[in-house]
């Protein structure tokens, strides 16, 4: 095992490297990400976006582009896409009574 660790420790450390600057840059991650919803709702607002739906996938396609390179190593694009979704969840539960306490996910279902 130490063996193995030796010769993978460059790569150990590019990855590791790429974990903590990624953590430490994921405040900006989520502003891109808060950004991108806004903007889509103000586009669903105009009526270009018509569904939640093409909303989520604007926000994907425009947003993860702009994503630094060390949290792309990390965030695949369908898991970018869950985080999308979710965030989307979490705003709406919260702009239904203030509190986020999955009471919109009860009313959906």
């Amino acid at each position: 095992m130490q063996q193995v660790i030796y010769e993978y420790r460059y790569v150990l450390v590019v990855v590791v490297a790429a974990i903590v600057y990624a953590l430490t840059n994921w405040s900006k991650t989520k502003k891109l990400v808060y950004a991108g919803i806004i903007r889509a709702k103000s586009l669903a607002k105009d009526m270009v976006l018509t569904s939640g739906q093409e909303q989520e996938d604007w926000v994907v396609e425009t947003v993860y582009p702009l994503l630094p390179l060390p949290i792309k190593l990390v965030v695949s694009e369908p898991l970018f896409r869950k985080l999308v979704k979710y965030t989307y969840d979490k705003a709406k539960d919260l702009l239904d009574d203030g509190v986020i306490n999955n009471s919109q996910g009860a009313a959906d279902g």
